[in-house]
């Protein structure tokens, strides 16, 4: 499907992409979204003075969930940012697949090019890692930026599906 992916020889099987959603290449910060919303945003759109409240969340209108009520929700590939943006079997991961990758590998902040960010290197074999940029977050507004970072699971968190599992 054109894009690129890794394998940390991890148990499940699972491959990582190399690049965020939006990306071009492997340090840029890519598309920025809230959980269960596949628009995404560019950080030059949320800049930081964006202010995102509840009312904006796609889900929820007039304080009621429309469609993932919070209680421990899994996206369905339609609202799943990454099977939208890459197709095939692409999917935002879940919560047990973070929890593996994190397990499963060895984490090592570093800066390639001014974009600092945290590189994963497989345990099994150490010539395979993904290097994933400190992109920050939105949380009201752009936060974090070459700080921080947060990947979305495409698993919601039992009564908050708005803070899904990251």
């Amino acid at each position: 499907n054109g894009f690129d992916f890794v394998n940390l020889g991890l148990p499940s099987g699972t491959l990582w992409a190399t690049k965020n959603v939006g990306a071009s290449k492997p340090t840029d910060y890519g598309l920025y979204f809230q959980w269960g919303d596949t628009s995404g945003y560019t950080a030059e759109q949320i800049g930081k003075d964006k202010k995102f409240t509840e009312d904006d969340y796609k889900w929820l209108s007039g304080g009621t969930y429309t469609k993932y009520n919070g209680y421990a929700d899994t996206l369905e590939l339609e609202d799943d940012a990454a099977n939208v943006f890459m197709g095939g079997n692409c999917h935002m991961p879940t919560y047990s697949q973070l929890d593996e990758l994190i397990k499963s590998t060895t984490v090592k902040w570093e800066t390639i090019n001014g974009i600092s960010g945290q590189r994963l290197t497989s345990k099994i074999d150490t010539s395979k890692s993904l290097f994933l940029p400190a992109s920050g977050y939105v949380y009201g507004k752009l936060n974090n930026l070459n700080i921080s970072g947060t990947i979305w699971s495409c698993d919601s968190k039992p009564n908050y599906s708005y803070l899904a599992y990251h």
